[in-house]
């Protein structure tokens, strides 16, 4: 079969927006599915389903610990993670005409608690046309963060399908847990061996190429005070109080690592790069008994190139100055536990030939190059660029209030993203005639 089939421009504008119903029934049903941290199955169970719709073989894939606990990157978790689910679906002609590629996307979501604040529920999709932008969105948890970028390459590989073409080349899409919290997911599939010569994971980054990504840790800081009844209040010890201290100086740090000279090349002109959040706490038991116990969850960045061994010093290292200088944390010091995230930082060659392929498709269809993206957050690719040697980047969608209440993402944008992937998969795997 003939591998060097092109289309123009106006053929697949024709097949895209033919699909775009499609996708947003598609997307529809995606994001109907809850797929918190624990809840992911009936998800993947409805991506397996996208697989099979476009003939791909798919392959449901249980993580195991055992295989991944020792690897770069791994995230250690205190929540079940043995046996989870990650969808594969593969296209494989048998002989590549291209080169091969990995589209990855996460099926799992943040909370959307306090549902109260959403103005709609956040799992039920409410589709808007903003007349001020111009734009038509999907209001719903995860339709930005990550599930329209699924959508949309699958929406891409649809229209090739409707102009009767398949790629030339072998075609992984995966659909993997954890991406929120640990990465484990991806990392399992790639220990089992699921790799190829590029990887796009087309997350929320507004059609822009990422360029360079921070690390991320995750930690908590375990507090222990002296509970009393409170009418003799002065003879406890209140832990949440404790811990009020060691995030004043836990922000201290935040600010030193943020100064201008600390900032290296890679970052240089990125407003504040390095985040410390606060995401969780929990402390006491009674409104009337002195909190004997609080428990914090932080999240803190890191630079590209950085040692997370190092940063991970720090916090200890600020955490016990705190200690030092408190009569009762000094004889009571309180405990750092690493939970979650291990993430290095990375940076991709957008000069790469993958890079250029990439690039060069945006550029066609946009006429200009697309924005190289410095992002303060972290996501999968850094797994296929620090330890695997897949050059991977992120290519996705615009959105708006991920992670936030009344999440949202352009359903032209995605209509976008879906041009622009068939003109990149015309390029780097090549076309054949569907088989």
């Amino acid at each position: 079969m003939s591998s060097d089939l092109t289309f123009e421009r106006d053929q697949i504008t024709k097949a895209v927006k033919a699909r775009r119903d499609w996708a947003v029934n598609a997307l529809s049903q995606l994001v109907r599915q809850p797929t918190v941290l624990g809840s992911e199955e009936l998800g993947q169970r409805i991506v397996a389903g996208l697989f099979e719709d476009l003939r791909m073989e798919v392959k449901i894939e249980k993580i195991n610990l055992a295989d991944i606990k020792d690897k770069p990157g791994f995230g250690p978790t205190d929540w079940q993670l043995e046996g989870k689910h990650n969808v594969v679906g593969i296209h494989d002609p048998g002989k590549n005409a291209g080169r091969s590629l990995i589209f990855n996307g996460h099926i799992d979501v943040v909370s959307a608690e306090p549902t109260r604040l959403w103005s709609s529920p956040p799992f039920e999709p409410r589709v808007v046309h903003d007349e001020e932008d111009g734009e038509t969105w999907m209001y719903a948890r995860g339709a930005g963060d990550m599930k329209g970028g699924t959508i949309g390459y699958l929406w891409a590989l649809h229209a090739l399908h409707d102009l009767g073409v398949e790629p030339a080349s072998k075609l992984i899409c995966q659909s993997v847990v954890e991406e929120e919290c640990t990465g484990n997911g991806a990392l399992s599939l790639l220990e089992k061996g699921y790799r190829a010569d590029a990887a796009i994971i087309p997350e929320p980054f507004n059609e822009t190429i990422i360029k360079a990504q921070v690390g991320v840790l995750w930690f908590r800081v375990r507090v222990l005070g002296m509970t009393t009844h409170v009418l003799g209040a002065g003879e406890g010890v209140n832990a949440i109080e404790k811990s009020v201290k060691i995030m004043q100086a836990l922000r201290q740090l935040e600010a030193e690592i943020n100064e201008p000279g600390n900032i290296p090349d890679t970052y240089k002109g990125v407003a504040h790069p390095i985040n410390l959040n606060v995401g969780t706490i929990n402390g006491g038991d009674w409104q009337s008994t002195v909190a004997g116990e609080c428990v914090t969850g932080y999240r803190i960045g890191a630079f590209p190139g950085e040692s997370l061994h190092a940063v991970m010093d720090r916090v200890e290292e600020r955490v016990a100055s705190v200690a030092a200088g408190d009569r009762w944390l000094k004889d009571s010091p309180p405990q750092v536990e690493w939970i979650g995230f291990r993430a290095e930082g990375c940076v991709f060659d957008t000069d790469s030939d993958f890079g250029k392929s990439l690039r060069n498709a945006h550029k066609q269809w946009r006429g200009n190059e697309p924005e190289q993206l410095r992002c303060t957050a972290t996501t999968d690719v850094r797994f296929f660029n620090l330890y695997y040697d897949i050059p991977a980047t992120c290519y996705g969608p615009k959105a708006q209030r991920i992670h936030a209440v009344d999440e949202k993402v352009s359903i032209d944008s995605i209509q976008r993203i879906a041009e622009v992937m068939c003109s990149f998969v015309q390029d780097w795997c090549k076309l054949r005639k569907r088989a």
